[in-house]
């Protein structure tokens, strides 16, 4: 029997504490006005979108965290710009209105941008799921 390394220290936990609870009375928000329950404020335009632009936070701060503990914009600070990029350019999109038939080539250039980030997939594996640097102790 192996035993992984644990990923959840208190402050982990705590970062993952408040976006969590937000989430869910986000989702408490939107059944209770299905079910019914008068929030008008619900039916004002694209506002709904402000909570996929605030998703945008998480791989901003893991990028300013990298930045400040290297001192530069290396591939795994350059793979979290990209990504909340790429979270803002479809927030702005339904937040604007904007013609998904004109600028879906965003999409294309955004994804030419990933590739010339080296080593994304390891980056990505230890920034979002807790994975490990070294590829051969990861189990498949």
């Amino acid at each position: 029997m192996t035993t992984e390394p644990s990923n959840t220290s208190p402050s982990t936990f705590r970062w993952r504490l408040l976006p969590a609870v937000a989430i869910i009375a986000i989702g408490i928000l939107f059944l209770a006005n299905n079910l019914g329950y008068n929030l008008t404020w619900f039916d004002h335009g694209n506002w709904w979108a402000v909570i996929i632009l605030l998703a945008a936070f998480a791989p901003l701060t893991r990028a300013y965290e990298v930045y400040r503990a290297r001192g530069r914009v290396d591939a795994e600070a350059a793979y979290c710009l990209l990504c909340a990029g790429s979270i803002v350019l479809v927030a702005c999109m339904f937040l604007l209105n904007l013609d998904w038939g004109v600028w879906w080539p965003l999409f294309v250039i955004l994804g030419g941008l990933y590739t010339l980030v080296p080593c994304r997939r390891r980056y990505r594996d230890r920034c979002w799921y807790g994975g490990h640097d070294d590829d051969s102790t990861v189990k498949h």
